[in-house]
């Protein structure tokens, strides 16, 4: 299966468990892979048998914007479940870093791997 990746994009989110967490939007480092069989699109050159990856940045920033979270956990399976089920992504491996909560590291995140079989269409 082919790859589309999206590596480190920049969004803002209210997330976080402490009070102050809950009253500022901080930045978030994304970065995913999504599975993709692009060899139609190649074949024909047409952009409706690819993944719109524009389209998938601008529904990730939308979720962002609209959605508080306490966990990154929480954030990243509620994103994976509507990409994969908006796009019809059969897999994905997401990627979210906060930006400075450990002053000795530059990000502390979760990485986490979904197939379209762990959201089946309700």
């Amino acid at each position: 299966m082919d790859k589309i990746f999206i590596h480190e994009l920049i969004i803002e989110t209210v997330i976080g468990l402490y009070y102050w967490e809950e009253q500022v939007k901080q930045p978030l480092v994304v970065s995913m892979e999504l599975g993709w069989d692009m060899r139609k699109a190649a074949a024909t050159g047409d952009l409706q048998h690819t993944l719109n990856y524009a389209a998938v940045v601008e529904r990730t920033q939308q979720f962002a914007a609209e959605h508080k979270h306490q966990l990154l956990e929480s954030f990243c399976e509620e994103l994976a479940q509507i990409l994969i089920q908006q796009f019809s992504i059969p897999w994905l491996s997401l990627q979210v870093g906060k930006i400075s909560t450990i002053t000795a590291a530059s990000q502390v995140g979760i990485r986490i791997k979904r197939t379209s079989a762990d959201y089946p269409e309700k």
